[in-house]
């Protein structure tokens, strides 16, 4: 249920098309909390205060090419299991360059994570160049258009969405410092939203 899994006021906002997989979302659509059904099974279950209730997903490991942010992951190309080795609980976001919603939310985070940078890194994903929704130059482009300051990059992984079972875009994935998923998250999220998922992962 849209409104009862989000326990903030964005929940009337909406996606404005599934894109990159063919879906329609919800702005709430979050698939790792379940308040009293079980979660589906394309993310872990998680009860109403977000620790895990039952098993949990190990974050599968992929290569990062950065866009920005290389002094804060460790290099210009790293693999991910490496910015997770360094021991920070990671918020991991999935975007692209033609991806409106995606634009929306970008600054959103940006001011969570000026704000919780000393507790958590986010990195930001452009799958565009994997899905058709932009090349890698428009999605750099875009990361400096919006002024973002968190490490953002793009891999050559053409199975990173399936293996994070990424069924929407935007679609971000809260990952603790013990490189477990502990909240995925399907549609746009507000500064407010991403700072209270933050403070639950931290």
């Amino acid at each position: 249920d849209c409104m009862r899994a989000s326990r903030s006021e964005f929940g009337r906002r909406r996606v404005l098309a599934g894109i990159g997989v063919g879906v329609l979302v919800s702005a709430c659509g979050e698939t790792a909390v379940s308040e009293s059904t079980p979660a589906p099974t394309t993310a872990a279950s998680t009860d109403v205060s977000g620790f895990p209730a039952g098993e949990t997903r190990s974050a599968p490991d992929f290569t990062f090419e950065t866009y920005q942010g290389a002094d804060l992951v460790g290099g210009e190309t790293v693999q991910f299991s490496q910015i997770l080795a360094a021991g920070k609980p990671v918020v991991l976001n999935f975007w692209a360059a033609q991806c409106p919603p995606c634009r929306v939310e970008m600054p959103e985070f940006d001011h969570a994570w000026q704000a919780a940078k000393d507790r958590v890194l986010l990195v930001g994903l452009d799958v565009g160049p994997l899905i058709n929704l932009g090349t890698r130059a428009e999605g750099q482009a875009l990361a400096e258009e919006l002024g973002v300051t968190y490490p953002v990059g793009t891999t050559s992984d053409a199975t990173v969405m399936q293996r994070y079972q990424v069924l929407g875009m935007p679609s971000t994935l809260f990952i603790t410092a013990q490189s477990q998923i502990f909240r995925q998250w399907t549609g746009i999220l507000d500064e407010a939203s991403t700072t209270e998922f933050i403070n639950e992962l931290v």
